[in-house]
């Protein structure tokens, strides 16, 4: 079952009950009940796939590698499976604005519909900061793409410790991930058709081979999140923030689990149990 099947399965499962407006006017003998108040659409939000642009090597703490067989072996001694052929590519997605400096980490559906709580977000940079964001994608000799990391800079420190955030961490069963920065507190009303208009700006006309693994999520002030694909597909992913040398914040990273995070050239103390 692909991508575009399994999600469309489960947004046909959810079951959105929405309030209706209405109101009501006691009867009068001078006129008709008054019209029930008619209230304004949202917006919809538009999605198109990234351009794959390569990252420079000043916006991201991420770095390529042509995997040699001798990261491989090394690898493959503690990590316990096979590395998969290829090389890790930098693909710039977006310069994300922060309006509140929060971010939120979820699943494609999340990220497509802006979020569904509080509970997905974390305070990580001062309101209005940009924050650069960065896919480390595995480019396969079978020309397979897969997004192993993904970074938010949020600062200009070095990382130089990171921890597991387990509120920004994710489980997908459509095989997509998303990051997004909400503009207000308030919680964003949940549109179905945003959901499916992502999946069709991944795979376009249901092209599974596409080869696009991140999707920008634009309103009428700007882009204001990112879907990707997550690692090997369905399942949990953890992301981690970065802390310099103060204790601040200057990075969040998703991480895919298709290879270790020795690989992926970040600095500092790996989180624990990532340390290969």
């Amino acid at each position: 079952m692909d991508l575009r099947t399994t999600t469309t399965l489960a947004l046909a499962g959810m079951l959105l009950v929405l309030p209706t407006a209405c109101s009501t006017t006691p009867e009068s003998v001078s006129g008709p009940p008054a019209p029930s108040p008619v209230s304004e659409p949202s917006e919809r939000p538009t999605f198109e796939a990234c351009d794959r642009e390569a990252a420079e090597a000043g916006t991201t703490n991420l770095r390529p590698s042509e995997l040699t067989q001798a990261d491989r072996e090394a690898a493959e001694a503690v990590w316990g499976g096979t590395i998969p052929e290829g090389r890790l590519v930098l693909e710039h997605a977006t310069d994300l604005t922060l309006p509140l400096g929060e971010l939120g980490f979820g699943n494609g559906y999340d990220a497509a519909v802006g979020g569904l709580g509080g509970d997905q977000l974390r305070r990580v940079a001062a309101p209005g900061t940009s924050a650069p964001i960065t896919l480390a994608v595995l480019e396969g000799s079978n020309s397979a793409r897969s997004v192993a990391f993904v970074e938010v800079r949020v600062g200009d420190g070095v990382p130089v410790r990171w921890e597991e955030d387990p509120a920004l961490g994710f489980v997908t069963d459509g095989g997509d991930g998303g990051v997004w920065a909400p503009a207000t507190p308030d919680e964003q009303a949940v549109d179905d058709v945003a959901a499916f208009d992502s999946i069709e700006a991944m795979y376009p006309n249901g092209d599974s081979a596409s080869g696009n693994v991140c999707v920008l999520r634009s309103t009428k002030a700007g882009v204001d999140g990112v879907q990707f694909s997550a690692g090997w597909g369905d399942g949990g992913y953890p992301t981690f923030v970065g802390y310099d040398a103060a204790g601040q914040e200057v990075s969040v990273v998703s991480h895919g689990l298709i290879i270790p995070w020795s690989l992926s050239g970040l600095p500092g103390t790996p989180p624990s149990g990532e340390d290969l």
